[in-house]
């Protein structure tokens, strides 16, 4: 009987699945009327689909474009600006950020390689931070490198190298990047606490508003503060809502900075940390939580974030660059 059901379980996703993409080609279709959709969209077109319908309950509406969910997922389908492909790679960016506003603002690298094996770790120091370029999320804070488990530090980092992050999602530059692991300085606190996240939302080339993350590690918080540095009270979503933001000094230089690194795209996610008078770029990020925010105040944050998107990219084609 077990079996039976387990069948009938299998069949009804199957039927179910068929079903979904029916609905989004008939949406295809008639997205193409008023949208520059061609056959090369369509696999791209049918994974957001996918992606948004199992996150949110529903299709993206590319034409309104009703919220940020909707206009990130414009951008994955007709801004595909081969830039992204260099400032999606976290050793990229680097270069990309030197270019513009100069290598003071980026962490020191102390080794870049092909596997976690090929790491010298006689020549680190005590303290640093791995992480891989072609993913989002592999990260390893190292406060003491002889108490590092390395058989599972490298048993993660060499699952993330060897995946295509971001293909359910539509996030299409990630399937470009040559992936590699580097070692860089740590940014932590004499206690091991890493510094906030200064997260800056910028469309058309200006800041909308900054998305102010603490507690890595420990409990996350956020709080969306406005162009002027001052707390919305709004919820971005993500995380629960904080209390411990208090204006940087150089809030001002990091606008300026987040708008010279934005100038080139239509809606981008500049990340900085500011550690006295230091600030240093972390990434910058085209398609935040992959176009799946949620929250009682996604409409009045939505809102705050819109681009032209009367002009349009082709797909990205990589011997085209």
């Amino acid at each position: 009987m077990q079996s039976i059901i387990k069948r009938w379980h299998r069949l009804s996703e199957r039927a179910e699945a068929t079903l979904l993409d029916l609905r989004i080609g008939l949406k295809f279709r008639s997205d193409r009327r008023h949208l520059p959709l061609t056959a090369e969209h369509f696999d791209l077109y049918r994974t957001i689909h996918r992606f948004a319908y199992g996150e949110l309950g529903r299709f993206p509406n590319l034409s309104a474009c009703e919220d940020l969910n909707d206009k990130l997922n414009w951008s994955k389908l007709f801004d595909q600006n081969p830039a992204m492909v260099d400032c999606t790679d976290k050793l990229g960016v680097r270069d990309y950020v030197a270019a513009r506003v100069g290598p003071q603002y980026l962490t020191e690298v102390y080794q870049v390689r092909d596997h976690f094996a090929e790491i010298d770790f006689e020549a680190l120091p005590k303290s640093f931070v791995i992480k891989t370029n072609n993913d989002s999320g592999t990260v390893i804070i190292v406060p003491d490198k002889d108490k590092l488990d390395r058989a599972e530090a490298e048993r993660f980092v060499e699952r993330a190298l060897s995946q295509v992050y971001g293909a359910a999602h539509g996030e299409w530059a990630y399937a470009h990047i040559v992936p590699k692991v580097f070692v860089e300085e740590s940014l932590a606190d004499r206690n091991g606490a890493s510094p906030p996240d200064y997260k800056f939302f910028c469309a058309g080339g200006k800041v909308t508003y900054c998305s102010y993350l603490y507690g890595r590690g420990t409990a996350r918080r956020a709080q969306a503060i406005d162009r002027m540095g001052c707390d919305t009270g709004l919820n971005a979503g993500g995380f629960p809502y904080g209390s411990k933001y208090s204006k940087p000094d150089n809030w001002e230089r990091m606008i300026e900075v987040a708008e010279i690194l934005a100038a080139d795209f239509k809606l981008v996610r500049v990340d900085f940390y500011s550690i006295g008078e230091r600030i240093i770029v972390g990434e910058m990020t085209f398609w935040p939580l992959a176009g799946a925010f949620k929250g009682p105040d996604l409409s009045q944050i939505s809102r705050l974030i819109d681009f032209d998107r009367s002009s349009f990219r082709p797909p990205y084609r990589p011997d085209a660059r």
